[in-house]
């Protein structure tokens, strides 16, 4: 399925700074330049971010292979998290296939950057998986306990240093251990995990707010609603085919899981039921896991149905939105075919499959805009090439005549830093500027030219400046305001 993507994508947004960061500042300077500056509350983020650039350079390929693998081995710690709570091996097998899948979230797959992030799903599926076994080994193997509660803590600690996603969960981390052993067993785990948590967040908090907006607790409560609605309608999207989208659909499709769960309920009250009153707990459960997924998102301006790049929101919520819609599967299947156990199975197999090939198919679109984005970026950075072979140095250009998205969320070259590192990169002279003016408002100044609809406003001083009409491969160097007027003029 991501055999195309990693042929044919390419770098997107923070990939193009990172790559020129990598090369201006090397390994160490960067590392230490992102944690002083950029992500400070990240530091292990930091310290991986410069890794694959250091390894693979300017080729799109190896990345993309990069983190394919990561995302992989972020599945395969969430099955490894799914026995150690005791899911059987079919169960847990389907579930993180399912998950690696999962196409609200694929910006994790398809965007290099943003797959380091897989690093902190891994750490907390494994440090929640070591956690399990620690406490459920025996007193007697004393020291096997330890070694597996100080492996659980270093990696919750690796989590929350490399994407704080996990937070919400590991300071609700009881109700998860109580499904192997009993409260009274668990009480000082859970005391261990609420304090790493506790810690992390007064040592962040000031650097944090320093580097960028936080949202208030009143932006973060404001944001509750959108959260609720728009995971309802990603839930309901799960079981359908991606051409219906469909709000009417939708619901419709909700009501139905409630027919399966009040069902489910009602035979469970009226007799005994152990498979379906295992399955609403784990539905109930997988429900609870998403709300704690979306915790630390709120107020940060991501929303449960934002696409392309932005979708990253869903990282740690997709895990739980699989294990939902999963449930319903279970409970849908044992409810029709009862004690028949061969006639289940092969309905859970068939509905999974047909879920898992609704959920490739979406994802099948989703990285032909990502491939059509990269072969754009290709396109764009050829033509100037040929157009300004040389320039002097600290010239700065503005681009027109282009697209700057490829579909909504994925960028081509939107924002001067990612085509301003771009043609750097190309030109091998950091002093370089060039920003996408195509469809923003350019001004003629008596000392530069001036572009705003940015978070920064963006000056270039006459003389060093040329516009490039990319649909039309023209130039025009700019020396006076008379000049820019116009070029303006002719360029739009």
């Amino acid at each position: 399925m991501f055999a195309s993507h990693v042929e044919q994508g390419g770098f997107y947004a923070d990939d193009w700074s990172n790559a020129l960061f990598y090369r201006t500042l090397g390994y160490g300077d960067m590392a230490i330049d992102y944690w002083r500056d950029l992500t400070p509350w990240r530091p292990v983020l930091a310290l991986l971010l410069p890794g694959p650039h250091a390894l693979f350079g300017l080729n799109a390929t190896y990345h993309l292979v990069a983190a394919l693998l990561l995302a992989i081995l972020a599945s395969l710690a969430f099955f490894v998290f799914l026995r150690a709570l005791g899911i059987e091996f079919p169960h847990a097998l389907a579930l993180a296939l399912l998950a690696l899948v999962f196409p609200w979230s694929d910006a994790l797959r398809l965007w290099a950057t943003a797959s380091i992030n897989n690093a902190a799903l891994i750490a907390y599926f494994l440090g929640s998986a070591a956690a399990l076994r620690a406490l459920t080994l025996e007193p007697v193997h004393r020291n096997r306990r330890i070694a597996f509660h100080g492996l659980s803590a270093v990696l919750y600690i690796v989590s929350l240093l490399t994407y704080e996603v996990a937070a919400p969960a590991l300071l609700l981390s009881g109700p998860i251990y109580r499904a192997r052993v009993s409260w009274r067993s668990l009480r000082a785990r859970w005391l261990l995990d609420a304090s790493l948590v506790v810690v992390w967040l007064a040592v962040v908090i000031v650097p944090t707010s320093r580097a960028r907006d936080v949202g208030t607790w009143h932006d973060r409560a404001a944001d509750i609603p959108d959260f609720v609605v728009q995971g309802s309608s990603l839930f309901a999207s799960t079981f359908l085919p991606r051409e219906v989208s469909s709000a009417a659909v939708k619901l419709l499709a909700l009501a139905a899981v409630g027919v399966v769960v009040g069902a489910a309920l009602w035979r469970v009250r009226s007799g005994e039921e152990p498979e379906l009153r295992k399955w609403l707990r784990r539905a109930c459960a997988s429900m609870f896991a998403v709300g704690l997924g979306y915790l630390m998102f709120l107020g940060y301006g991501l929303f449960p149905l934002s696409e392309g790049l932005e979708n990253r929101v869903n990282a740690l919520a997709a895990f739980g939105f699989v294990a939902t819609t999963y449930s319903v599967i279970v409970l849908s299947a044992v409810l029709v075919c009862g004690t028949r156990a061969r006639w289940a199975a092969a309905a859970i197999a068939t509905a999974t499959v047909l879920v898992g090939l609704g959920f490739i198919e979406r994802v099948r679109v989703d990285i032909a805009q990502y491939d059509a984005s990269a072969e754009e970026q290709s396109d764009q950075l050829e033509t100037l090439r040929q157009l300004l072979p040389r320039l002097p140095r600290g010239s700065t250009i503005f681009t027109f005549g282009h697209p700057n998205v490829a579909a909504r969320g994925v960028p081509i070259f939107g924002a001067p830093w990612v085509l301003t590192a771009a043609v750097d990169l190309l030109w091998n002279d950091p002093s370089l500027t060039a920003v996408p003016a195509e469809g923003k408002g350019v001004s003629c100044a008596r000392d530069g030219a001036r572009v705003a609809g940015f978070d920064t406003g963006y000056v270039a001083r006459y003389g060093r400046m040329q516009f490039v009409d990319l649909s039309l491969a023209r130039v025009r160097q700019i020396a006076s305001r008379q000049e820019c007027l116009d070029a303006l003029a002719l360029f739009r």
